[in-house]
Formats: structure tokens, C-alpha cells, sequence
């Protein structure tokens, strides 16, 4: 630990700024940095994928049910999964093989509000999630795909009664 020489002689030139570790709910490119399979506290297995944005603007994760006791549970984590390969651009999203190759896809990932939960301490929490995967080319780009787009909008504004 340094001595403190007061806040006047404070130095922060070397010291990069503070990065969110959440992504916020919206659409975020992402890459995935991060595939593992991990043990569930049922007895399952749940393949625990890390997102970073390409942004630079944080990270989520996102869990897929593999084994489960529940088939339900285990089929939409089917889904999610073949949905974020598809997504990702996957070479074989039916049978993806190596879980390594998971690592390095990129896509647009739909982040929203999870379930609440109550924590240790008893207060109530909403924790950000996962919801959808979509394709980076065609999710993530701003611009318009309708010609008419800004004629349309003209003439919206033309209809506004004040």
C-alpha cells in the first residue's frame, strides 16, 4: 500500500478506467471467449458459456441445459444452444463436435431482464440474461434495410397533430 500524500497529489495517468462486468439489457455483438460443461447442484450438466462484448462494454454468460432430470429443461437448452451456433456461424450446428470450437464464435446476443431472486441478504434482485441469439451481419447493423424508410418517416412527422 502506498502512503497517502492527500488527494491533491493524486496521480490517475497510468490507471485505466473501470469497465462494466455486465452487459445492460439491449442487443450486444459478443464474442464467445469460454465453453465449458459444468456439474448442476441437481446432479445435471449445463454447458457454461462466457460472452464478451466487442464493444468492450462488459460480459454475460449463459448456461445450457445438457442433462437434466426435467426433459423439458434439457430440450430448450437444446434450442438455445443450436440457436446460438446458427447464430454464431457455427461450421455444423447439428453436430458441433469439439466444445473448443464454440470459442471465437461472434453474434448479436438479446440481453433482458432474468427472474428475480432473493439473496443472502435477503433483498430481492433481478440479474440480466441471455434471451436470444442473433446473426451479427443482419442483428447488429443500425442502419435501415427499407428504401422508403426515411420517406415513411417524414411523412409520420408530417401527421403529428402539434
Amino acid at each position: 500500500m502506498s502512503a497517502w500524500k492527500g488527494f491533491d497529489s493524486l496521480d490517475l495517468s497510468s490507471v485505466e478506467e473501470a469497465k462494466p462486468s455486465r452487459l445492460p439489457n439491449g442487443n450486444h455483438k459478443v464474442k464467445c471467449i469460454e465453453a465449458i460443461i459444468k456439474d448442476t447442484a441437481t446432479g445435471g450438466k449445463m454447458l457454461s458459456c462466457q460472452y464478451e462484448s466487442m464493444e468492450g462494454n462488459g460480459n454475460i454468460n449463459c448456461n445450457f441445459n445438457m442433462a437434466n432430470k426435467n426433459p423439458q429443461a434439457v430440450e430448450i437448452g437444446m434450442r438455445q444452444l443450436k440457436t446460438f451456433l446458427t447464430a454464431g456461424g457455427h461450421t455444423n450446428p447439428d453436430k458441433p463436435g469439439d466444445i473448443s470450437t464454440l470459442v471465437g464464435l461472434q453474434c448479436v446476443v438479446v440481453v433482458g431482464d432474468g427472474k428475480p431472486w432473493k439473496g443472502e441478504d435477503g433483498v430481492m434482485r433481478t440479474s440480466s440474461e441471455v434471451k436470444n441469439f442473433k446473426k451479427a451481419g443482419s442483428a447488429w447493423t443500425t442502419e435501415s434495410t427499407d428504401a422508403n424508410a426515411d420517406e415513411k418517416k417524414n411523412d409520420l412527422d408530417d401527421e403529428i397533430p402539434f
